[in-house]
């Protein structure tokens, strides 16, 4: 299973879910709420970013930091599970990319479930998808899977209880592409997947028939 994401159909599949998310986004009023602050995308973007970067001067950070399947299983480095998220594939125009989804993504799920579900939505995307990655022997890192699982979440949720059926719509293609995703081999279907299903729970936990707003 690939985790670069580097593939032509890889970068077209995230694309069509970044606009996907997008479109539902734009269509959720809590979304469009001027507050409060979105403090927790502010964090989220500081906290990922910071050593993202700063990997680019001094590249043994992004060594420390990132997936390396052969020294979790063979000399316990498991807290690489955990930091691969602030170990950013790829060079610094990636880096900063990757921040601008990462903003997106945090500011509409603070929104959308608050910052502490939204925050713990992140993390368990990304340290699932990090725990397969140990099986597929697949050294990197990076906070896509964070981003794509928390996106999928909302995108879940807004395909069985957005008001607005554009908003419902997108969100079944967010799922779709996680599905495609997964058929082609890309590990970030598995994120899409995970989000989904965490969404999924995250809205039982509302009341029932209760509109996404």
């Amino acid at each position: 299973m690939d985790t670069s994401g580097t593939s032509a159909a890889s970068v077209v599949l995230e694309l069509v879910l970044l606009a996907a998310s997008v479109n539902v986004a734009l269509r959720l009023p809590a979304v469009r709420r001027v507050r409060p602050f979105p403090w927790f995308a502010a964090a989220a973007v500081v906290v990922i970013g910071a050593p993202s970067i700063a990997q680019h001067a001094w590249p043994s950070l992004g060594d420390a930091l990132a997936r390396r399947p052969e020294l979790t299983l063979e000399h316990g480095q498991w807290w690489r599970v955990l930091t691969a998220v602030l170990a950013q594939d790829g060079g610094l125009g990636t880096a900063l990319f990757s921040l601008l989804v990462v903003a997106f993504a945090a500011f509409v799920g603070q929104r959308v479930w608050g910052w502490w579900r939204a925050g713990a939505v992140m993390l368990a995307a990304s340290v699932f998808v990090n725990l397969l990655a140990l099986a597929w022997d697949a050294p990197g890192g990076g906070s896509s899977f964070a981003c794509d699982g928390l996106l999928a979440s909302v995108g879940a949720a807004a395909a069985l209880r957005a008001a607005n059926p554009v908003a419902r719509v997108c969100g079944g293609i967010v799922v779709l592409v996680g599905a495609a995703q997964l058929a082609a081999g890309d590990g970030h279907g598995c994120a899409v997947l995970f989000g989904a299903a965490a969404g999924l729970l995250l809205l039982a936990g509302r009341r029932t028939g209760a509109r996404l707003r």
